[in-house]
């Protein structure tokens, strides 16, 4: 068996996004309500699929609540700068490079223990 590295998604489920980020989903759907700039793709059976750039979103956000520990208005008016911005994006940047190989590694382990247990 060789194992191939996986390409980039270009799309991520609400659960993947959550084990990435370390949030539950929940607080996820909250933050879509209260911040716009998180606009998930939906297909037509409503499941959520988030992109990139939703992702970096996500990772800055959860650095504005936890680390500088801002309010939501606070936030909001860092999140339409945020594009302009270049500090910190380096930052979240390498967050998400790290929770897409921290996704892939799981991947791997959920194929190897497929292929180890025990067949009937």
């Amino acid at each position: 068996m060789r194992i191939q590295k996986p390409r980039k998604k270009l799309y991520y489920s609400i659960r993947q996004v959550c084990d990435m980020v370390g949030i539950s989903d929940h607080i996820l759907k909250n933050w879509e309500k209260k911040f716009p700039q998180i606009q998930p793709i939906r297909n037509r059976g409503g499941n959520r699929y988030y992109v990139e750039k939703d992702l970096e979103m996500l990772f800055y956000i959860k650095k504005l609540f936890v680390e500088e520990k801002l309010n939501e208005e606070q936030i909001r008016e860092r999140l339409q700068q945020f594009r302009q911005q270049k500090d910190g994006k380096e930052d979240v940047r390498l967050k998400t490079l790290l929770a897409e190989i921290r996704l892939e590694i799981q991947e791997i382990l959920d194929l190897l223990q497929k292929d180890v247990s025990p067949k009937d």
